[in-house]
């Protein structure tokens, strides 16, 4: 094992990027081309939830089945991703939070740090989100809501494809995961990791504390801070 590496597995939206309501858009767009009916997010929180926890609610909330909901799903993430990727090329909206691109320059420079994503999108709408940015590479790993519909267990995925793929035995001590909501600091606690809550989402440092992360973060402009925390804390020296 190295005991240097630490790894960072971080959600998408809300802690690296604010997409400008366009997945909300584009889901819309997808729902109605195959079933129809419009306005069906209506009502739905999606803060935190993975992509087929969101679909199930638009069905849900249009009294239709999911009988045979992979199939189902697959369909509509193809859609979804197509009206994602215009949306993105078509608005200039969708920004990196505050501190983002400084943070992963100065994480870039770190030999025994590795990066992962640990996000309820789909694969292909994280990566759109991310190179829109032109961050992607930074990330070549990570689980997604393609992979399952339970966050806990993409996270555990997003750990083990980095062992993987890094060909590093990363050690849960010094494994991070970084989100803007409760369900990320839930799912870091479950796989025995880190967790550091950001407080650019829809919730406030204040509700972010209540649960107990390692650490909460207004923004990430705060570079020194955040990787004095990570070098300094659990395992890592």
């Amino acid at each position: 094992m190295n005991e240097d590496a630490t790894l960072l597995i971080w959600d998408v939206d809300g802690t690296l990027t604010d997409s400008a309501g366009l997945t909300r858009v584009a889901f819309e767009k997808a729902f109605e081309g195959i079933y129809g009916i419009s306005g069906s997010t209506k009502g739905i929180m999606p803060f935190g939830r993975t992509d087929p926890q969101i679909f199930r609610e638009m069905l849900r909330n249009s009294d239709l089945h999911g009988d045979d909901f992979p199939e189902q799903f697959r369909k509509f993430g193809i859609q979804a991703t197509h009206y994602l990727e215009k949306e993105l090329q078509a608005s200039n909206k969708p920004r990196l939070h505050h501190g983002v691109r400084e943070l992963l320059d100065l994480l870039a420079v770190e030999d025994d740090v590795f990066m992962a994503l640990g996000t309820g999108n789909i694969e292909r709408n994280a990566r759109l989100k991310l190179e829109k940015h032109s961050i992607s590479h930074l990330f070549p790993v990570g689980g997604f809501g393609s992979d399952d519909e339970d966050r806990t267990t993409l996270i555990k995925i997003a750990f083990l494809r980095s062992k993987d793929y890094f060909s590093i035995d990363f050690a849960e001590i010094n494994t991070w995961v970084i989100g803007d909501t409760y369900f990320d600091i839930k799912c870091g606690n479950n796989i025995g990791a880190n967790t550091i809550a950001v407080a650019t989402g829809n919730a406030s440092e204040a509700e972010l504390s209540e649960h107990n992360p390692t650490a909460v973060f207004a923004d990430l402009r705060d570079g020194d801070r955040f990787i004095n925390l990570i070098g300094n804390h659990g395992g890592r020296r």
